[in-house]
Formats: C-alpha cells, structure tokens, sequence
C-alpha cells in the first residue's frame, strides 16, 4: 500500500475517533450533574471546555452597565458604623421603608431570617409589619442542602408530602409570576396525601420518644421548650424524608401486602385498582414516572414563618458550583419533589427580575427525546401579562435542566454598589460605588460617586447582601477567585433586564460530529500530500481560522460553541500522527535519497523526484526554457602542463563555486563535461524569468573567476572561461535506457547554446546570448548586438549578442556601446569606409575591446574585397 493511503487512512481513524469522542462528549453534557464523572477522559474535556469559555469572557473584559439594579451592601464600614452583624431587625425594616420611599421597585434578600432577635420581641413585628406592606415588592430569600438522587423518581411524589408536613408553606409561595407546567406528570391528579399523612403521622408517634431521649437527652413525657420544639420538627422532617428512600422498596414497612390490608385499601382506591392488580399496577407507576430534569434539595432553611407569612414571593440564593469549583451557571429555579405549588422555588435573580418588572415566568418539561427515562425542560419563557393579549418578552436559553449561564460584567464593583449605611442616612444624596474605565490606564478601576438617591433608586431593582469580611461567602468566577457571593445574583439580576445571554448553539450536538468529519477528512488528505513545513502552515492556520471563528461567535452573539477544544485535538492528533508516519516512512527515506544525490544533481530535481517518483520514468516534456554552457579556454594546454593529481584539484576549486552559483540563481546542473559545465533553468521546476537567472549566474560566474584568476595566479596557472545562452523550446526530462538515465534537456536550442559558447573565441567576449535569450532580458540587462551568423549546423541566421550587465551602464560605457552600434549598423549596410572610420577612432585594431578589433579587420577585408551584391551581413561560422 502507498505511503499516501497509509497516511491519509491514519487520519481517517483519528477522525472517526474524534466523532466518537464528540458524541460521547455531548452525552456527558447531557448528564445531571450527579451523574457525570470530572475523572474521565470526556470529564476532563468539559472541565476545559469551562476554562475555554472563562478565557473568552477575560479576553471580552469587563462590560459597562446602565442597567437599574443594584446591591445595598453590607460592607465592613456599614458595619463599623451601625454595628455589629446581625443587625436589630429595626434597622433592616428602616432600610427596607427608605429605598422603598425612594421608588425602586424590588428589594431581593441574600440574607435569612431564621431565628427571632434575642431580647427585643417587637423587633420581628416590626419586621413583619413592613414586609406586610411591600409584600408585592419584596422577594425574601431561603437556602437548602443538595439531596443529588437520594430519591428514585417516583419517590418525589412521597417527597412533595414530606415537604408540605415539614416547611413547604415557608418556602414554596404560590404565586403568578412563577409557572412550572409538567407535562410528563402521569399522576398529577393523584391525592398521595392520603397515604403519607397517615403513615407520618404514624411515623412520628414512633420517633419522637426516641429524638427526645437520645438526642435532647430529655425524658420522653416532658414539655419542649421553642428551641427544642424547633430541633424536633425538623428531626421529625429528616425522619419522613428517610422514609420516602424506602417508600415502595422491600424495606417499605407499610408496602401494601399481605398483612398490610388497610394500606392494600388506600392504595387500591388511590390508583383505582383492585387488590388482586395492585402489585402489577404499583410496579407500572414506578417504572412510568420519569426522573425530574433539576436536582432535588431538602433540608430547606427559611424565614420566620411570622416574616415569610406577609409577603408573595420567596426564592432560593443558593450558590451553584461547577465541578472545578468556580460559579458559572445558576439553576433558575429549584426543587423539593416534583409538584406545582408545593415543590418549586426560584432563583433569587429571577423572582426579583419578576417581581420588578411585573412579569411572569413559564417552565415546561416534558419527556427528553434523548434520554428516555428523563425529563427535560423544553422552554422557560417570560410573559408580560399587563398586556393584553399578554406578550412574550424572551425565552430564557437554558440548558435541559434549567441552568442558565452568567454572561458576567465583570469583577467586584461591575455592578453598582451602595453601602447599606448610605441607604440609613438622612441625606438627599447616596454614594454609589461602581468599576468604570479609566483612560490613562486604560484598565477598569472602582470609583464612587455622590448621586441624587431618589433619581438612582426611582425603578431600580435591588439586592440586600453582606460584603464585609468574615460575613459573606467568598466564590470563584471567571474573573476574580474572591468573588463576593450577592453579586453574582446582582450579576444575574442585570443579565436578565439586559437580556445578555451566553447563548448555547442548540443544534451543535447535531452537526458538530459532521463538522469534525470533513474537516478531518479534509485535512488528512491534504497534509498526507504536503511537507512538514506546509503542515505545519496548514494546521496553524486552522487552529487561529476556529480561534477567530470561535471568538467571532462568542463576542459578536455571545454564543458559546463548547467543543473547540475537540476540534484544537483533532487537527493537533491528526499533523502529529500523519507527520511522525511519514517522518518513519516517507521522509526518511527521502533523506536518504537526497543526501546520496544532491551531491550529483539539483537539489531542485533531487525535490522534485521525491515529491513524484514517477518522474524517474523515461521520457520529457516539451518546455521553453534557458540552457547555458560554460567551457574554460586552454584546458587542454593546462591538463598537459599539470599531473593528474593537480589538475583534479584545481578543477574542483573551480568547479564547486561555479556549480553553486548555478544553484543559487534556481538553475539545474545537467552534467560536467570535462572542463565544461552544462545547466539548465526553467526545470523541473517552470518559472517565467528563467533566461534572466541564466544571464545573472554567467554574470555572476565572471566576478568569481576574477578571484579564482587571483589565487591561480600565484600557482601560475592561468584560467579563463567562455559562456553561452539561449532561450527556447527543448525536451526536458529523464532520457537515457532503463539502466542509465539522465536528467537533461535535448533540441536544436540545446545544440545553438553549445555553439554560442564556442563563438565567443571568435569575438574574444566571455558571454554570447541568442537573440531569443536577448527578447527576454533586453529591459533588465544590458546588452549590445556582436553580429548575425550562421552557426554549423543550421541554415537560419541568428543574432548574438554580447550580455555587459545587469541593469543600466555608466555614461562612459554608454557612450562607448552608442558609437560601436552605430559603426555596427553603418557595417550592416555596406558602408565599409564610414564603419571602418568610426571603428579606428574606437582604437582599431589596438582597441580593448576584442570585437572592434574583429570588424576593423573585416571592414578592412571587405573594402579590399566588396562582397557580393545579395551579401546580407551574416557571418557563416566554419567550425564549433
């Protein structure tokens, strides 16, 4: 099998790897997060891919905000000023009452109120009284323990119960502005509290003697105080939670079986279905219940139910980690079962955003076509119900599960910050803290700002956060790792009135396969047929084109294409294997071979024939190229003067720096000949100027015959040479047998460039050109007409030119070639007499240039002996 085959079917196997690798990267996206595995190889991917987008969003930078949201802060002067944290609940409803006074339109809470104020029972009335009165306006916040999949997905319909018995009514506010529409609950009309309220109630006449003794180390009879009361009914929640990982398992210990008939009657009339079906029926309901898409929390800490029982809306601040630890994404709602109005509760920034704008969110989940035994939220739409009909404003581009990214603005201060002793200050104005760009040093800087505080809370939406050191929870983002948590719901807050969405591409798992597909086809065919170097050109220019590409989307659209990374491993995998297989193969042999032949040949055609063997085969191809001869004069006297031995070496001293500057000027060696050397230009590799580079290498081969004559001279040797050139059509190719080739040129312009360097012994000049070399180089070199012959072997006359140099000569020079042309023209026409004038005045036969000394000699001739009338000026050469 061919190299090419080999290499390009390597690639292939990269390729099909790489689609595999993206396939199963996209089912690991799909995962709850419970559910994927960071120690795997595909893990590994996607904990870069979330670097990746962290570097896009540092190269974005930070964003200015003119959105109306802000975090009232409870940073380390408010507390060096108004004391110690907690605050006396007075001074939270004073704060609450001032920013309200001052027009904004939703106060959210990062902050619990969990237990009541020591020593001041009016303090919480007060608290609860002006909740009461902004309840439209205030979102109180709440926090719970991740429960990841403790549950089967049945078992949430046990969990709703529990959750209602437990602090549901706390938590869960049912409210308008919050729709969750399951359109997989098969069992949605089903009543289950009839058989958990019982089997709680049961189970907490068993436990409570036990929470009692073993836990309160209390007698079982005895009276709680409201401390203990509190532990204990938060025990007796844990207990009835427990139950539901039980709840129809063999370790059920009111499954309804035998033994069981009152719970084999409230079954049955539950489902509706008789005893002897029950068993069959139960199993179906478990299988057919789906696992609800977002992952479930428990163990909720809320609000005095005094405080939560005054307002409309309560949500979640929980904090989301991905698996590197950093917060990139928030669920906008969370879960504790899988009903609606008992079981859902939402994000602090959204139920603020809502609250705000006096919008409503709708979630609807429904079977995932990709996972079968999954849910998946198919749209999370926002409406403006003040309209009529009501008008959609935007679809929130989660994720199946409900997560959405934060497109952050920034590090802290990116989004207004006000100290909550500003808000408690009796003073028209308020200092706002906020990062803005400075155009000296061109870098974001915090700066603060006296602002009018009824102009800067008129309609703002709010968040009520500790900041101070020791108080609030510190997290890592994309732009800072000490990261104050109640902006990132700030942060949230804004994304969501700017409607600045890091946008999935939501047909990526779809095409992305076919993409790494043909590119990688593409590129293993193309860097299977070029070199290391075109290979390497190649695939970095691939690389930077899906760098631009990526960063194009993701700043321009704020798009966020997620398997760059896979794409940076296929073409990276795909230039390392194919480049090392052909490093073993290929191009080891291909040093080889050029180092045992470029010491013969052209490394020109050395190239050529290891990019194409074939062209090792007989035959050439008719091409018009230049061909140069160049012969040293009185070889034959030096070879007999000179042993062996010396003459060798005194022809390679003169034969390397020649045949290098043949190569040099793009020019190929075709063979020695003696003292001769024979080139070619334009092959094997066809370029236009090929009779320019002759004329340059025999000019160039003149200047390093002046310092060879200077060192030969010392040796007493004397050297001289003499050069030919023509331009034309000739044969090109391997010619020779099967046993011998050689790589050469062959035609009647081959045979014209040989005589042309015999003809400059006639003239006595270094370098004859054709006429047809001379049509070539005539505006780049200067050059002047020596005669018209006739060479042996060809009847056609040519016209021979003598090559002076490249470019323009000086004006003594110039003058010299005008006059010799004009006595060369004055010959042409048979004025011998005038011609010969001029010629003499020229130095004549004692001039030092040879070629007047030939026509002053000829004019001299031919006024003795007129030629004959048909006499056209050509010069018949008798010899080579």
């Amino acid at each position: 099998m061919k190299i090419e085959k080999v290499s390009y079917l390597l690639g292939a196997i990269v390729t099909v790897l790489f689609c595999f690798l993206a396939t199963q990267f996209y089912k690991y996206q799909n995962l709850r997060n419970e559910e994927q595995n960071p120690n795997s190889f595909v893990g590994f991917l996607a904990t870069v891919d979330l670097k990746l987008l962290d570097l896009k969003m540092q190269i974005r930078g930070a964003k200015a905000v003119e959105t109306p949201v802000a975090l009232i802060a409870v940073d380390d002067r408010s507390l060096d000023e108004v004391g110690r944290w907690p605050w006396d609940r007075q001074i939270i409803s004073q704060m609450v009452d001032r920013v309200f006074a001052d027009g904004a339109s939703a106060l959210g809470f990062d902050i619990i109120f969990s237990e009541p104020q020591l020593g001041d029972g009016q303090a919480d009335k007060a608290l609860a009284a002006v909740f009461a009165k902004y309840r439209d306006k205030i979102v109180t916040g709440s926090f719970s323990e991740p429960a990841g999949d403790n549950w089967a997905p049945y078992q949430d319909y046990c969990v709703n119960e529990a959750f209602m018995r437990a602090n549901a009514g706390d938590v869960v506010k049912l409210n308008a502005s919050f729709v969750v529409e399951d359109r997989a609950d098969y069992f949605e009309s089903i009543d289950f509290s009839r058989i958990f309220n019982p089997i709680f109630e049961v189970y907490e006449r068993e436990h409570l003697p036990l929470i009692k003794s073993r836990e309160l180390k209390i007698d079982p009879t005895a009276t709680l105080t409201p401390s203990q009361e509190r532990f204990v009914k938060i025990e007796l929640a844990k207990k009835n939670f427990e139950y539901c990982k039980d709840w129809l398992t063999n370790q059920d210990p009111f499954l309804p079986v035998d033994g069981q008939p009152e719970m084999i009657k409230v079954y049955g009339d539950l489902f509706k279905t008789p005893p002897a079906q029950l068993i069959t029926k139960l199993k179906e309901f478990r299988r057919k219940v789906l696992r609800h898409p977002l992952p479930a929390s428990w163990s909720w800490t809320v609000n005095l139910s005094d405080l939560q029982r005054g307002i409309d809306f309560n949500a979640s601040f929980n904090a989301f980690q991905d698996i590197d630890g950093s917060v990139r994404r928030m669920p906008l709602f969370y879960r504790t079962g899988n009903r609606m109005g008992t079981s859902f509760v939402p994000t602090l920034a959204l139920q603020t955003y809502l609250t705000a704008k006096g919008y409503r969110a709708q979630v609807s989940i429904d079977k995932s076509p990709k996972q079968k035994r999954l849910k998946e939220i198919v749209s999370f739409d926002v409406f403006d119900p003040s309209s009529d009909p009501e008008k959609k404003v935007m679809s929130l581009p989660t994720d199946p599960y409900g997560f959405l990214r934060i497109n952050y603005y920034g590090g802290t201060y990116s989004i207004p910050h006000v100290a909550a002793r500003e808000v408690l200050r009796d003073s028209p104005t308020v200092r706002v803290i906020l990062n803005k760009w400075d155009t000296e040093t061109k870098k974001w800087r915090s700066s603060s700002e006296e602002v009018n505080r009824k102009e800067f809370f008129k309609n703002r939406a709010l968040i009520v956060g500790a900041t101070a050191t020791g108080v609030y929870d510190l997290r890592v983002t994309p732009f800072e790792k000490n990261f104050p948590g109640p902006e990132i719901h700030v942060q949230a807050l804004a994304q969501l009135f700017d409607q600045r969405f890091i946008t999935p591409w939501h047909q990526e798992s779809k095409w992305m396969p076919w993409i790494i597909l043909v590119l990688g086809f593409f590129l293993s065919w193309v860097l299977t047929r070029v070199g290391a170097v075109s290979g390497v050109v190649i695939s970095v220019l691939t690389l930077v084109s899906l760098i631009v590409v990526d960063l194009y989307l993701f700043l321009q659209f704020q798009m966020n294409v997620s398997i760059l990374i896979l794409l940076f491993l296929l073409v990276s995998l795909n230039f390392v294997v194919l480049q090392t297989y052909k490093y073993l193969t290929e191009e080891r042999k291909k040093k080889e071979l050029k180092m045992t032949f470029a010491k013969y040949v052209s490394p020109a055609i050395v190239d050529e024939v290891l990019k194409a063997p074939e062209n090792l085969e007989l035959g050439g191809r008719k091409q018009r190229m230049s061909v140069f001869f160049s012969d040293v004069r009185g070889f034959t006297t030096l070879s007999e003067r000179l042993d062996p031995q010396k003459l060798s070496e005194v022809l390679n001293r003169y034969l390397t720096p020649m045949t290098e500057i043949v190569f040099e000027n793009k020019g190929t060696l075709d063979k020695y000949i003696g003292d001769a050397i024979m080139a070619f230009f334009g092959a094997p590799i066809a370029y236009p100027n090929h009779a320019s580079e002759a004329c340059r290498t025999a000019l160039r081969s003149l200047m390093k015959l002046k310092e060879l004559q200077v060192e030969f001279e010392k040796e007493n040797i004397q050297i001289d040479i003499g050069i030919g050139i023509n331009t034309g059509e000739m044969s090109v190719g391997n010619m020779g047998s099967k046993i011998v080739r050689n790589y050469t040129v062959m035609g009647d312009a081959v045979n014209l460039a040989a005589r042309l360097e015999g003809i400059t012994k006639e003239y006595k000049v270094r370098i004859i050109i054709s006429e047809f070399t001379y049509a070539d180089v005539k505006d780049t070199f200067t050059c002047r007409e020596v005669d018209q012959v006739k060479v042996k072997g060809k009847n056609m006359p040519v016209r021979i030119y003598e090559l002076i140099q490249e470019g323009t000569v000086d004006s003594v020079s110039a003058h010299h070639l005008k006059e010799f042309d004009e006595a060369y023209r004055l010959y042409l026409g048979k004025e011998f007499e005038k011609s010969l004038a001029i010629f003499e005045r020229m130095g004549g036969d004692n001039s030092s240039d040879p070629v007047i000394a030939v026509y002053t000699d000829r004019c001299r001739n031919f006024i003795q002996h007129p030629p004959s009338a048909d006499w056209d000026g050509v010069y018949v050469m008798t010899k080579k």
